[in-house]
């Protein structure tokens, strides 16, 4: 049984007595240690620390006190989690109350729908357990009434979902000494790299450097995404432009008409004299590949020409001025390596620094493991924390998710949380986990197969067995240093190469035996696995579709299904597991209707009867592909003889999802197409939402 302390009850309680009666709940689970009246952004909200007691550390993970908030008010708006932030930050709560967790009691009739979607909105804020105060007075003290709410609230949250580049603290983990590292080079004015495999978190790392140099206003910090259809797309003498530009609006200092019109490196070397020599500048270029000269590449040829003067400007301009820093992250650092580009010295040659970023370590994912997954019910064993490690190799996309669908299951089964993850579980999950996880470890390595395709065929080689090939190469160091590097590259007790990510491994498995056509039909569902598997898949794909169309209204490209959603949604949800060529028939129709037809009758509506060529299949090619298999499926199943292009198309299709079998070979031949269906529907639109975002 917790206790209100003297100091609070003799001074801040004596003066609001009636909130005493809100704290009684409370008292079951944690003492009152500590509060205030404060003022923020125009509110003045009562503010405790509350001390966990024992069991809800079990319970919850709460292992330090806990910010909580009364607002007296009737309504909630955006300054009362701008005050409760501001709180955390000042002391006496800086470094003595949890940073991940605040508990916010209201008098508004609904404010647990009101921080919900706020929380929707800002997806990278801090947890906030909402209670509403007529409830916790009507509770009279009843000993499971926070537990509860808290339960309701924390347990549902999927901390371990975000697929995005961390761009909070509350969610960034790991990475101390590099960041230490690269903070000290901004400070110097020294050049950095940072490659690694996508999704390792370069950007995450490079957004957290960033918070960095501005909270201490230690100078400029300007972020650049190469990747970003602006930004790629300019001339070389338009970027340095851009940059100067912005590097002016930083200290206030627009440009005159004389400098606008000056030649762009002109322009570029006077910004930064006009900024002066004291203030630290760095340029940070992210997704580099992209403004490179890359044969391999299918984005922005001029690149190959305009890459030689951009970055002689940026060279330059660093002779000169002894405050300004380049930053490079990508994937791959050969564009810093090689000494000639098109024939010309390459200005980047020698003067960049880098590292690369591979998985996290041990230690790092067990905190990140016990700091989200204990609010959601989920204290993660040693052994699985070593199973995480081993299987995910550390990289923090692969295990967030995994960890994302491990709170999915364990919420969909009959017992309740809290259940501690095991891994012995986890080897009970491991075929549904991965099944999920496949889609993910094609963004892994999709860069590295479009821009450096030798070092994928070497990986492909390895995953395919084809050693014979692969000895020569693997033990020229030149060859496989930037592999082993990101941590891809292991080596047996007997010496025989392989990948230390075991679940990529088992993808690119699949992924090259159908580039290569082999008689190989991908891993299908098993029978008892089947209605589970395509309920999580139609709830993916559904959910992740709301996400492209928001990504899409957010970079303002054409819409798919104008302004809802696609119609008719209700009958996606309804469709079966497929056993039948009639189920098969039904299936596809109603996929078809839902976002083949849907599309064409947006188009019709626009007066552009020819949308879906025109503008969809150039616009979101990825998913194009995804509906086009759906529109021939089903014009097969409605319209029996095929002529010209149509049985072209049927025939590649069947061959790809197959891979070479006679339909007629096939025992499971409709589940298999509906599979196959599916999942190249869910990969077209996650394809789509990553080149937006």
């Amino acid at each position: 049984m917790g206790r209100i302390l003297g100091e609070v009850k003799s001074d801040h309680l004596a003066k609001y007595p009636d909130e005493e009666l809100l704290l009684r709940p409370f008292l079951q689970s944690f003492d009152v240690t500590w509060a205030r009246r404060r003022r923020a952004f125009g509110s003045d909200l009562s503010v405790y620390f509350l001390k966990p007691e024992p069991h809800m550390e079990r319970a919850f993970g709460f292992e330090s006190e806990i910010i909580t908030v009364c607002s007296p008010y009737a309504t909630l708006q955006p300054r009362t989690i701008q005050a409760i932030e501001r709180f955390i930050s000042d002391a006496p709560a800086l470094g003595r109350v949890d940073t991940m967790i605040a508990f916010l009691i209201s008098e508004m009739d609904d404010p647990v729908s009101w921080v919900k979607q706020y929380m929707a909105s800002n997806p990278e804020s801090r947890l906030v357990a909402t209670f509403r105060a007529t409830d916790l007075r009507e509770s009279r003290g009843d000993s499971w009434t926070v537990r509860n709410i808290l339960s309701n609230q924390l347990y549902q949250r999927d901390l371990f979902d975000h697929r995005l580049p961390i761009n909070s603290d509350y969610f960034f983990f790991g990475r101390e000494g590099l960041i230490f590292d690269l903070h000290n080079a901004f400070k110097r004015s020294e050049n950095q790299g940072l490659f690694g495999l996508r999704k390792t978190g370069k950007t995450s790392v490079f957004f957290k450097l960033q918070r960095i140099v501005e909270s201490s206003k230690d100078g400029i910090f300007i972020y650049i995404d190469c990747k970003f259809p602006p930004i790629r797309s300019l001339r070389w003498d338009e970027l340095l432009v851009r940059l100067a530009t912005q590097l002016l609006a930083h200290v206030d200092m627009p440009a005159s008409e004389s400098e606008s019109h000056a030649h762009a490196s002109d322009f570029f070397i006077e910004s930064l004299k006009r900024i002066g020599d004291e203030t630290k500048i760095a340029l940070v270029f992210d997704e580099i590949e992209y403004i490179s000269p890359s044969p391999k590449g299918p984005l922005d040829k001029h690149w190959a020409d305009d890459f030689i003067p951009f970055w002689q400007t940026i060279w330059y301009a660093q002779s000169v001025f002894g405050n300004l820093a380049v930053f490079i992250g990508g994937v791959n650092p050969t564009i810093v390596e090689q000494d000639l580009v098109g024939g010309a010295q390459n200005p980047l040659f020698g003067i960049v620094p880098h590292q690369y970023l591979s998985g996290l370590s041990i230690d790092e994912v067990r905190r990140m493991l016990r700091t989200l997954g204990r609010p959601m019910g989920l204290p993660f064993q040693e052994d699985a924390v070593e199973y995480m490690v081993e299987r995910y190799g550390g990289h923090p996309l692969l295990t967030r998710i995994a960890c994302s669908i491990v709170h999915k299951v364990m919420r969909g089964s009959e017992r309740e949380l809290p259940r501690t993850v095991t891994k012995e579980w986890l080897l009970q999950q491991e075929r549904s986990i991965e099944s999920e996880l496949s889609f993910y470890c094609g963004h892994v390595v999709s860069e590295l197969k479009l821009f450096y395709p030798d070092e994928y065929a070497l990986l492909a080689e390895v995953v395919s067995g084809n050693l014979a090939d692969v000895y020569e190469l693997a033990v020229a160091p030149t060859f496989t240093a930037h592999l082993n590097n990101y941590g891809l590259l292991r080596r047996t007790d007997t010496g025989r190469p392989s990948l230390s990510i075991p679940v990529l491994e088992k993808f690119l498995q699949q992924s090259v035996a159908r580039e290569n056509g082999l008689q190989t039909v991908p891993a299908i569902q098993l029978a008892h696995e089947r209605p589970d598997w395509l309920a999580k898949r139609v709830i993916s794909i559904n959910d992740n579709l709301e996400h492209l169309q928001e990504a899409i209204d957010r970079a303002g490209r054409p819409k798919l299904f104008g302004v809802n959603s696609y119609p008719e949604s209700h009958k996606f949800f309804d469709v079966d597991v497929v056993a039948t060529e009639q189920d098969f028939a039904s299936f596809i129709n109603t996929c078809n209707r839902c976002f083949v037809e849907s599309i064409e009758v947006y188009g019709k509506s626009i007066n552009n009867p020819k949308y879906f060529w025109d503008v969809v299949m150039s616009e979101y090619p990825e998913l194009a592909h995804a509906l086009r298999r759906i529109k021939v499926y089903r014009h097969h199943r409605v319209h029996v003889k095929l002529k010209g292009m149509a049985v072209e198309e049927l025939s590649f299709f069947l061959t790809r999802d197959l891979n070479g079998r006679q339909p007629s070979t096939e025992p499971e031949l409709w589940f298999l197409l509906q599979q196959c269906v599916l999942d190249d529907l869910l990969v077209g639109i996650l394809i789509e939402i990553d080149r937006l975002t």
